[in-house]
């Protein structure tokens, strides 16, 4: 029942689209993206410079395109299928722990249902997040069937479902911890702490060797750059104030933002009354351990599964995320639901009132989440949508990239303009504004914006790979070439120069001006020999110069390199 639940009211989804934020990267960039080969599964398991090492994430999107090609629905629907069956293993999970089947049953759809897991499954990019949802809860209930009686065909399951959760996503590296955690409740293991520990750690050092990968592949790629200009208290703070406000939302679930800003600068107050808040709820919990054991079995879960998205090691641009709860939510989910089933006891009146309580929220959260999932509908959409919630630079771009790979060049420009105003210092806006400006003809915008890019990030390669563009556009065709050569030292690949170089020296031939067109072709030739319209465009204007001699040599020098083909027919013998 719970499984065909969640299925149903997460089934809309199935009509969303890619979100140009991540997708591409998982469902167009890399070789999982062409289906299942050879390459596809070495790609996953050797892959560490794509901010994280999830080996069957990768292998899932590439059995999908197998599978459903490239139609969005299929893919949906595995994402939607996987949350579907962790809701499912958590309801075996609470049943394990000892909770009445239709309290399980309860308390699993309390936490599938809610509109925070909607990020999870509407977004391809987050597969990562169901997936590694599955296992960690399949991996907790081998153990607990394990802890019935402890063999070792039982322990090997654990294990292994463990080790397939952290090659889903770095996040469970928290599992050995919550492992921990159920020996001391609700079983009460008699066994020294060391020997539960050393249980734990074959788990614990597949954990250790997922953290070093993952830390790699986020510093390779880039992602932990903010870590540069914000310091540890700061992170610290915005630590403490995100965990009150996945606090918050997991109750009162409103105004859910697929981007929620960073802000380096939060006013003491806030901090003040977050880490106090915080520290009551943790001297609750801990005063309540004999009694009511379950606050804090599941508020340790809450803080333990959080950690690693907590942003004290910051990657990113957000100050938090609505998919970063989709595991600390489960143990809120545990302390509410044992913390009723206390309060109604063995009374009918009070059973009756929590059953009507919960109907009533759940019908409610099923709303809200077929609501949220609307928003994720398109690209544009998800975009405008947190552009109205809360205003961010990071939004305006990816919102403005993707008008401008549509053709609306004008609406991207009003974005960008907008992000520059919230981050002056981004230099990818003034870089891509400078591409807009460049394209649309107003060069002498498109030079200030570009010289604003290189000032703020020398040794980016777009921004190199803009201002050789916006210079050669410009006719200054030394300084053109100048930047493309830091290009090429910066890693751009020389047919990409080539071929501009070479379509900019046609153009000033086709205007009567092959002298100034000729050195531009002659070096994409260095650039790329392999280029056929370059040596063409070479042969011609040695023509317009009536230099018949260097114009044979060029094209013999043109047919041994690439050899004799149907574009050189009509030129000189």
């Amino acid at each position: 029942m719970v499984v065909a639940l969640v299925l149903l009211t997460a089934l809309p989804a199935t009509r969303c689209g890619y979100i140009e934020l991540d997708d591409q990267l998982y469902l167009r960039d890399h070789a999982p993206a062409q289906g299942l080969s050879t390459e596809a599964v070495a790609f996953a398991f050797t892959s560490v410079r794509e901010l994280y090492w999830h080996p069957l994430t990768w292998l899932s999107h590439a059995l999908d395109v197998e599978l459903f090609g490239s139609a969005p629905a299929g893919h949906h629907f595995t994402s939607i299928l996987l949350h579907a069956l962790a809701a499912g293993l958590l309801c075996l999970v609470l049943i394990r722990l000892g909770a009445p089947t239709g309290t399980a049953a309860a308390g699993a759809l309390l936490w599938a249902l809610h509109p925070l897991r909607v990020e999870s499954f509407a977004w391809l990019a987050e597969r990562k997040d169901v997936l590694c949802a599955a296992f960690f809860l399949a991996a907790i209930h081998a153990y607990l069937h394990y802890l019935d009686r402890q063999t070792r065909p039982r322990y090997a399951a654990w294990l292994c479902l463990g080790l397939l959760a952290l090659m889903s996503k770095p996040t469970a590296v928290s599992l050995p911890v919550i492992l921990l955690l159920l020996d001391f409740w609700p079983h009460r293991r008699q066994a020294s702490l060391l020997r539960l520990v050393l249980e734990k750690s074959p788990l614990a050092a597949g954990a250790a060797a997922v953290v070093y990968l993952t830390v790699t592949g986020q510093r390779s790629a880039g992602a932990t750059l903010l870590l540069q200009g914000v310091a540890f208290p700061v992170r610290l703070e915005n630590a403490a104030v995100s965990c009150l406000r996945y606090f918050a939302k997991m109750f009162w679930p409103t105004n859910l933002n697929p981007f929620y800003p960073y802000h380096p600068n939060l006013p003491a107050a806030w901090v003040i009354a977050s880490g106090a808040l915080l520290a009551a709820l943790t001297a609750l919990a801990i005063r309540q351990r004999k009694r009511r054991p379950w606050l804090l079995f599941g508020w340790i879960w809450f803080l333990v599964t959080l950690l690693p998205n907590s942003g004290l090691v910051q990657a990113g641009w957000q100050s938090m995320a609505d998919r970063f709860t989709h595991l600390p939510m489960i143990g809120i989910v545990i302390a509410v639901v044992w913390t009723v089933s206390d309060w109604a006891g063995a009374q009918p009146r009070r059973q009756k009132a929590a059953a009507w309580i919960a109907g009533v929220a759940l019908v409610a959260l099923a709303a809200l989440t077929i609501h949220q999932i609307g928003y994720w509908h398109d690209s544009e959409t998800l975009f405008l949508r947190s552009i109205a919630l809360e205003d961010s630079a990071f939004i305006r771009e990816n919102l403005a990239a993707m008008l401008t790979r549509a053709g609306r060049d004008h609406e991207a420009e009003v974005h960008l303009l907008a992000g520059v105003r919230l981050f002056p210092q981004q230099y990818s806006l003034h870089n891509e504004l400078a591409n807009i400006y460049r394209r649309t003809g107003r060069l002498d915008q498109a030079l200030a914006e570009s010289n604003l890019a290189v000032a703020l990030a020398p040794a980016q390669r777009p921004v190199v790979e803009t201002a050789g563009m916006v210079h050669l556009r410009r006719g200054d065709y030394d300084g053109a070439l100048g930047y493309f050569d830091q290009a090429l030292r910066l890693g751009t690949p020389a047919p990409t120069i080539a071929a501009a170089v070479s379509d900019m020296g046609a153009w000033l031939a086709s205007q009567g001006r092959p002298d100034q067109a000729e050195p531009l072709i002659r070096r994409a030739v260095e650039l790329n020999p392999l280029l056929v319209q370059a040596r063409r465009n070479l042969i011609l204007v040695l023509e317009d110069q009536h230099r018949p001699a260097e114009a044979r040599q060029a094209i013999e020098q043109a047919i041994q390199a690439t050899g004799p083909l149907p574009e050189y027919r009509d030129l000189v013998p």
